[in-house]
């Protein structure tokens, strides 16, 4: 029985089966085309019809299939459930960093390396680190997504080009279509329809695809040179997948960093990577995917005490409430011979005693086994023989008396012997799950995880970021930072942890980074790694577009009336061509083709504060009537980074 490969992504889906020469053949499907997003609708379209059904024999029909998981957002659930319905047999899941890595062979018996791969697709840049042992077992250490997909190349073409494709033209699919025909070469023209059919020739210079795409490229590289200089174990060497590192300068760009210096970075058939790699399971033994690294989990970052915590740790391995210098002093000598069973404990030593500390980190210790053995040690076990004195506490190590905390913030609690066998214990005292109210420890967290659904609204200054928790997680850190030289008060990056009951109270988590491009990076603390993996989701934010205000007004004259419209700015920018319309009837007009254009104002520079003043005959009409202004290139929108809008509604009606 074959198996075939599916690669199911965003935006394109690849499915490999064997071919008439045995190799693998590959069948690729635009998802957006015809409105096919689905992967339910999508899926047998890749397949292909049944030959059963069609009346053809077939000896042994394609039944089981191998998925590549998108890593962090993982959607295995959608997948299976995908494929199943197409009538195929799950046979194994893998994620596509190691489908990658399978690829180009980095995957061996005796290999002991580790490896950076970097997928580049239609929506999201993916960076994975991945530690390959020598007993063919992945780890896969962390993974991080950007925002910094061919769309967002697309996007910035588009700009690029406003005003110079005719009208009716889809700006996002001409972008694409020329940054694809581009190449490597230094120049490229196109051919593209307006609304009434009628053909336009559409050049693209290198130099203009270079400016556009040129914040976003660095954005990239960036990523990549953070990834090599923290990574742990050091990557040794880059795997490049995805449609976008097919660019001819993609493998340079990446030599050429100082941290990838004496690293190979290996670039063959990437946009095939992913479902190319996981056809090669077919021949390949046995393969063990775990997440964290080979030599420990991964935790999360010191500053933070973890799960459901709002509050810093102080430092590693310090204790909040140290001892107090005098305690070990008020500690009696021990008695010469055993006590009596009825004889009750000294009071300072009850205050001392394993009945409070003790009993305090042996419930934490116990998550995974008994509480009776929570605290044997192999190298305290002579000293718990019996003997004719009884045993005494080591004065280098006193107890805490504070036994209110469920946990010391330290890793591990200190040795110390065990307790008195022959001595009255007193009840020990109440523990609760939960810390008491202002305290500053919390359930320690060790891993960091990426979230789903990662997006921002803008308010004015403010950025109302959302994003869906995972199951367990009831703190996460949220980072910022301003990208390029976005102007503004306050800092330029931020560092903050979102408690969840906040986080649901205040409908998301409110951040103030004024109106400049910036980076959102989020990721949830959690105490189990489960079958998730580390790493963090990020979010690039683009800037606010400038506010230009508009306001109408007429004035009569003995000539007629007259009308004059008053654009103004806190801020300068370049005001494109705007065409100010008059509108008949009672609904003011919502664009040009709704009115009459009366006077057009030409593109020119508007200083901040300082407004710009325009006048024009209005005819005279009957009834109410209405000024309003629109970009002269109604296609290009917002992308010109200007949002040209009334300072009242009510003051676009002037008769």
């Amino acid at each position: 029985m074959s198996v075939i490969a599916i690669d199911l992504g965003h935006r394109f889906g690849r499915v490999a089966r064997v071919g008439p020469d045995g190799g693998p053949a590959v069948t690729t499907t635009e998802l957006a085309v015809d409105g096919v997003l689905d992967p339910v609708t999508a899926l047998p379209r890749l397949i292909g019809p049944d030959p059963a059904a069609e009346g053809v024999p077939a000896a042994e029909p394609d039944r089981r299939a191998v998925l590549g998981l998108t890593v962090p957002d993982g959607r295995e659930d959608e997948l299976r459930y995908v494929v199943e319905r197409a009538g195929l047999d799950v046979a194994r899941v893998v994620p596509e960093p190691v489908a990658v890595a399978l690829h180009y062979r980095a995957i061996a018996e005796g290999v002991d390396h580790t490896v950076l791969v970097c997928d580049q697709g239609a929506t999201t840049l993916g960076l994975s680190v991945l530690a390959i042992a020598p007993d063919l077992t992945v780890h896969l250490v962390r993974t991080l997504s950007l925002r910094l997909g061919g769309d967002d190349w697309d996007a910035a073409l588009a700009t690029e080009l406003a005003g110079r494709l005719p009208d009716g033209v889809d700006p996002m699919s001409a972008a694409e279509t020329l940054r694809r025909a581009l190449g490597g070469s230094d120049r490229v023209t196109e051919f593209f329809e307006d609304a009434t059919g009628v053909r336009h020739e559409v050049a693209l210079e290198r130099g203009d695809f270079e400016r556009a795409v040129a914040p976003l490229r660095e954005q990239l590289l960036a990523a990549v040179a953070e990834q090599l200089t923290t990574a742990e174990p050091a990557v040794d060497t880059v795997l490049l997948a995805g449609g976008m590192c097919v660019a001819p300068d993609r493998r340079a760009e990446i030599e050429a960093l100082p941290a990838a210096q004496g690293l190979t970075v290996r670039c063959f058939q990437p946009e095939l990577a992913v479902v190319l790699g996981l056809f090669t399971l077919l021949d390949f033994g046995a393969l063990r995917v775990v997440a964290g690294s080979a030599a420990r989990p991964g935790r999360a970052e010191p500053g933070f005490a973890g799960l459901g915590t709002g509050y810093p740790r102080v430092a590693v391995d310090t204790l909040l409430d140290p001892e107090p210098a005098g305690a070990a002093a008020a500690d009696p000598e021990p008695r010469a011979g055993s006590p009596r069973a009825d004889d009750p404990e000294p009071a300072a030593r009850q205050d001392t005693s394993s009945t409070g500390t003790y009993a305090g980190r042996a419930r934490q210790t116990t998550a995974a086994g008994s509480q009776g053995d929570a605290f044997e040690d192999p190298e305290s076990e002579a000293d718990a023989k019996p003997s004719a004195d009884p045993p005494t506490a080591a004065p280098a190590e006193p107890p805490h008396p504070e036994a209110t905390y469920s946990a010391p913030l330290s890793a591990e609690p200190p040795r110390t012997p065990p307790s008195y066998t022959d001595a009255p214990s007193t009840p020990p005292p109440e523990f609760s799950a939960t810390p008491p109210t202002g305290s500053p420890l919390d359930p320690q967290a060790a891993f960091a995880v990426p979230v789903d659904q990662l997006q921002a609204l803008r308010r004015g200054d403010h950025l109302l970021v959302l994003w869906a928790w995972p199951a367990g997680a009831l703190s996460a850190r949220v980072r910022w930072r301003r990208e390029g030289n976005a102007a503004g008060t306050g800092p330029e990056r931020g560092d903050d942890v979102c408690r969840r009951r906040v986080y649901e109270h205040d409908g998301g988590f409110d951040l103030a980074v004024g109106r400049g491009a910036v980076t959102v990076t989020v990721e949830a603390l959690v105490a189990d790694l489960g079958d998730g993996c580390e790493g963090a989701s990020s979010l690039l934010v683009p800037a606010a577009p400038t506010v230009v205000a508009y306001e109408p007004s007429v004035r009569r004259r003995f000539t007629g009336r007259a009308a004059s419209v008053t654009f103004t700015s806190e801020t300068g920018c370049d005001l494109p061509d705007v065409r100010i319309v008059h509108s008949l009837g009672r609904f003011r007009p919502t664009s040009i083709a709704e009115g009459t254009v009366l006077h057009e104002v030409p593109a020119q520079r508007l200083a901040a504060g300082t407004p710009l003043t325009v006048e024009f005959p209005l005819p005279a009409t009957r009834g109410p009537s209405w000024l309003a202004c629109f970009p002269a290139d109604a296609d290009a929108g917002t992308d010109s980074g200007i949002d040209l809008r009334p300072t009242a509604l009510h003051r676009l009606r002037v008769t």
